[in-house]
């Protein structure tokens, strides 16, 4: 059974679409899949555990739909997975990795471009057009960094003048320095790329951050383009991630994790499990 686990959110849309993702993943993959969150929204991770339980699974595979490898995906998840094994001990556990980065959603962010270019209303060429990819931001050094190798990657199979970054929060810098930068790299026209799951509270900022910029610069042309959900590349990725999971092929690596270090003496007990996809976390 696939306990796919999602971050939750303050916002009921946000949280309505991670729930329309599972239905169409449970389709998509014939296993039988029951969504949960880690905060904000019921049900718990804990929770979900017990309802695959209750359901008669003696193998669950424990999916984090997360974009990047940061302290939830490395820390919080593996504590509360490793809590309700507890409490379930004849039950198995896979702990998979998170979706991104991906070439699929590589693909899909280039079509949220493609898309967003075309509803510009200013004629401006492409080699003029700066994309602008927008992370969430994270205290997890490796986390940022997946958002400037997914820039490169998106700068590297497209006809954009440039591929800047940017985040929401925690780290700079933010969308309106992001901004900045590609129109004094000569950008007339910027296209805002949220690299974020679902609608919430996240993408709101973000197109706030946008709308400000545009009020600052009012010389080029801000387009915010659509998140990840409902594209078809972001199902193809977690369906990959899935099947690496259930055949062993890839789980969690912790050789760059911060936490494996700083938690070493006192959580070595998952730690040393889930970076090799043994199913006893």
């Amino acid at each position: 059974m696939l306990l796919l686990i999602g971050h939750g959110s303050p916002d009921a849309a946000g949280n309505a679409e991670f729930l329309a993702f599972a239905d169409l993943l449970q389709t998509a993959l014939g296993v039988p899949t029951q969504p949960c969150f880690l905060e904000l929204a019921e049900p718990s991770i804990g929770a979900g555990f017990d309802l695959c339980v209750a359901a008669g699974a003696q193998e669950i595979v424990a999916l984090p739909l997360f974009l990047g490898p940061g302290r939830h995906q490395k820390r919080d998840v593996p504590e509360l997975l490793a809590a309700a094994q507890r409490e379930h001990p004849h039950v198995q556990v896979r702990y998979g990795t998170p979706v991104g980065p991906h070439q699929r959603l590589v693909d899909a962010l280039a079509d949220r471009a493609s898309t967003a270019m075309g509803q510009a209303t200013q004629p401006v060429a492409q080699a003029e057009t700066a994309v602008l990819l927008v992370g969430r931001g994270s205290k997890d050094t490796q986390s940022n960094a997946e958002v400037a190798r997914l820039a490169r990657m998106l700068y590297e199979q497209q006809e954009y003048g440039w591929v800047e970054y940017a985040y929401q929060l925690v780290v700079a810098p933010n969308v309106g320095q992001g901004i900045t930068r590609c129109v004094q790299l000569g950008a007339r026209r910027v296209i805002v790329l949220p690299y974020i799951l679902f609608t919430g509270f996240v993408r709101d900022d973000i197109v706030a951050q946008a709308l400000a910029a545009q009020q600052q610069h009012p010389q080029i042309e801000v387009v915010v383009a659509q998140h990840l959900f409902p594209h078809a590349g972001l199902l193809d990725a977690v369906v990959q991630r899935y099947q690496e999971c259930v055949a062993g092929a890839a789980a969690m690596t912790c050789d760059l994790c911060s936490y494996r270090h700083q938690h070493e003496d006192d959580e070595h007990h998952h730690h040393h499990h889930h970076h090799h996809g043994e199913s006893h976390l």
